[in-house]
């Protein structure tokens, strides 16, 4: 291995492990403060074809500990074509605080997650909105939980979502995907508490809807057909004052199911991936850590091969290990917190298969295709899908 390509190895190493020690250092960090609110809230439910799945899921937020008069649920059926409308309706029939929007269509430049979510969205009455997707469980005290995090100067709260949960018997993939999903989280919640938010997920997220509004709703990013989640953040974060946290508290936890098949994982991982690239337009840095975890992957994944040829294996076994330790360090820490330790007995096989699958998954995610509720899309950012957001814009209240 040449010198030069030495020195980068051990740069990008360097950079990562760093990085992920810093999510590690917010781990330990004190939690944010919390207070009792009674806001009025809206939860918004984007839902195509879930017929199987959202009863569920309207059964866990019509039983909340929150009072009823103080909270409604939206519910944007998104051009379903099986009984998904007809399950909410009986729901409404029961719970006069349920609503149910069709769209019919979306338009051509925008996707359709986003577009559902944002009528779902401008047409809410309440001051804070809730976001979970319509395979999600929630507990009963999800609500007012999530509300106990919003401060005056707190624009948006980033919940923790998890693949199954604790002591479930689950087969081999599923388990190394919820690991996977864990260390997300981890970094996520670690990356809130040093107050450089990076990345939220759908399934549980909530915000004012005046920081929805003051940028632009989803104006900006609703070319990108994933994204209604992290790249909103990274609006927020951008182009507002408000403060974005993270809320820790199991109350506040969502729940979701893994995928059952190695095809469908990869083809969900490529959708998630697949904005990764218009994070240089939001969030720079972000964008260039992403992109050495990449290189750093893809370094140790061609560095074995050609190292056994020409030398320097010593270096890649080290870089692989620095790699290894810092994740184990992170997710001992999230497993703990999260209460999924029961995740780490798959780390072993879970560290070694990562390494092609951020390769995989990278490569797939910027140049290749990709299907979300039957609808085949492309990973490919058009020349107009890289006009940067608009500049910083203050909120009214100054905070």
């Amino acid at each position: 291995m040449s010198h030069l390509l030495s020195d980068v190895l051990v740069l990008v190493t360097t950079v990562y492990v760093l990085g992920v020690l810093a999510f590690v250092v917010g781990l330990y960090l004190p939690e944010p403060l919390r207070k009792p609110n009674r806001r009025r809230v809206s939860v918004v439910v984007a839902a195509r074809n879930e017929q199987d799945r959202i009863g569920n899921l309207l059964h866990d937020l019509t039983h909340q500990t929150y009072p009823e008069d103080l909270y409604e649920i939206i519910v944007v059926d998104d051009g379903s074509s099986d009984r998904t409308a007809t399950v909410v309706r009986a729901a409404q029939a029961e719970h006069p605080n349920v609503r149910l929007l069709h769209v019919a269509e979306t338009p051509t430049w925008m996707s359709p997650k986003k577009f559902a979510l944002e009528q779902g969205i401008r047409a809410a009455r309440g001051e804070i909105i809730l976001t979970t997707d319509a395979d999600c469980r929630v507990s009963n005290a999800w609500i007012e939980t999530v509300l106990s995090y919003f401060h005056d100067d707190v624009g948006m709260v980033v919940g923790f979502s998890q693949m199954g949960r604790p002591r479930e018997k689950r087969s081999l993939l599923e388990r190394l995907q919820a690991l996977d999903f864990l260390s997300l989280m981890g970094a996520a919640a670690g990356a809130c508490q040093i107050r450089f938010p990076l990345a939220g997920s759908g399934q549980n997220l909530a915000y004012r809807k005046e920081a929805f509004l003051s940028v632009g709703g989803y104006s900006q990013v609703g070319h990108r057909v994933s994204g209604d989640d992290v790249l909103l953040l990274q609006l927020v974060r951008r182009q507002t004052d408000w403060r974005i946290v993270f809320a820790f508290d199991p109350r506040a936890h969502a729940t979701t199911e893994p995928e059952k098949t190695l095809s469908a994982l990869l083809n969900q991982r490529r959708r998630w991936a697949s904005n990764g690239v218009y994070q240089f337009f939001l969030n720079q840095p972000f964008f260039l850590y992403a992109l050495n975890t990449f290189t750093l992957n893809l370094f140790i994944l061609a560095g074995f091969p050609v190292a056994l040829f020409t030398g320097g294996l010593s270096l890649v076994g080290s870089a692989f290990a620095a790699k290894a330790l810092a994740e184990l360090v992170l997710l001992l820490r999230a497993g703990q917190l999260f209460g999924r330790l029961d995740l780490l007995k798959v780390y072993p096989l879970w560290v070694i298969l990562q390494i092609p699958y951020v390769v995989l998954v990278g490569f797939g995610g910027t140049f290749g295709n990709f299907t979300w509720k039957g609808r085949p899309h492309k990973a490919v950012i058009s020349p107009a899908g890289f006009s940067p957001p608009e500049a910083k814009a203050k909120h009214p209240t100054g905070v």
